[in-house]
C-alpha cells in the first residue's frame, strides 16, 4: 500500500573558505566529476539543458557503484541554485527532488540542502529520510575535498 504522504528534510552547512562562482564551476563540471578519484561514480549527461551541458531542462545518468540513477534538471539558477527530480524506479522512494542552495557568507560559502520524497510503502518514511539525510550529509567533507582539487588547495572542514 502507497502512502501520498510528502516527506521532507533539510540540511545547511557553512564553508568558511570555499568561494561561491568557483564551487558553482566545480559542482556543475560533470566531466570532472566523473573522472576524479575523489568523487564517487559518475554524471552522465543524457540531454544537455538550457545555456549549459547540466542546465535546466537536462536529463542525466547518476551512476555510483549498484546506484543507477535518471534525473531531470528542475532548476537551475547560476550560481545560487540548482534542483532535480529522479525518475520513478530509480530510488527506494517515489517523487524524490532535491534542492541544493548557494550563498556567499562571511567569506566563504553557505550550503542548503532541501530534499523530499513520497515512501513506497506505508510505515517507511522515517526510515528513507533518516538514510537519505544521512547519505547527503556523508557528501559534505567529500564536496569539500572535490573543490581542494578541482582548485588544487588545501583547507579542513
Amino acid at each position: 500500500m502507497a502512502n501520498s504522504k510528502l516527506v521532507s528534510f533539510e540540511l545547511s552547512h557553512f564553508y568558511p573558505i570555499i568561494e561561491l562562482q568557483k564551487f558553482w564551476e566545480f559542482f556543475v563540471d560533470h566531466k570532472w566529476y566523473s573522472q576524479s578519484e575523489i568523487m564517487a561514480g559518475e554524471i552522465v549527461v543524457l540531454k544537455e539543458g538550457k545555456d549549459h551541458p547540466q542546465g535546466l531542462g537536462a536529463v542525466r545518468k547518476i551512476l555510483i557503484g549498484d546506484i543507477n540513477l535518471t534525473e531531470d534538471i528542475v532548476g537551475f539558477d547560476p550560481p545560487n541554485y540548482f534542483s532535480y527530480a529522479v525518475h520513478e524506479g530509480g530510488m527506494p522512494v517515489n517523487k524524490y527532488r532535491g534542492e541544493f542552495f548557494y550563498e556567499s557568507k562571511n567569506g566563504g560559502m553557505l550550503w542548503k540542502y532541501k530534499g523530499n520524497f513520497e515512501p513506497k510503502h506505508f510505515g517507511t518514511g522515517w526510515f528513507f529520510k533518516w538514510f537519505l539525510k544521512s547519505r547527503m550529509k556523508s557528501q559534505l567533507p567529500v564536496w569539500e575535498n572535490g573543490y581542494n582539487s578541482y582548485y588544487k588547495t588545501s583547507t579542513s572542514l
